[in-house]
């Protein structure tokens, strides 16, 4: 399984320089794949699947596109949505999105 370096996780794993596994995330409500696409299909995507979500509903988005591991964590705190984190695993980038209360 290749990994690139965990991103921020807010009081996790990866601030501590261990590796953030699917273990270490919520249950997603939803899964968007936007394998094989590139920027900013994903986070275009993201902001239309997040906009029908209940508050506090986490999202899983999939992606092949390494730019969502800059993008996203800056989509989310444009947006005031919550990136718990994004890693790279089974090939492809894994990106968790929390919907913000309100």
């Amino acid at each position: 399984m290749v990994r690139g370096p965990p991103l921020p996780f807010p009081g996790g794993a990866a601030k501590r320089g261990v590796p953030v596994t699917d273990a270490d995330m919520p249950v997603p409500e939803r899964t968007l794949d936007a394998t094989g696409r590139l920027c900013p299909y994903p986070i275009v995507e993201t902001a239309k699947a997040v906009r029908t979500m209940e508050a506090g509903a986490v999202l899983l988005v999939l992606a092949t596109d390494p730019g969502i591991a800059l993008d996203m964590p800056m989509w989310c705190k444009a947006t005031r949505n919550e990136h718990l984190g994004t890693y790279q695993a089974d090939g492809r980038w894994k990106s968790f999105v929390r919907k913000r209360a309100g």
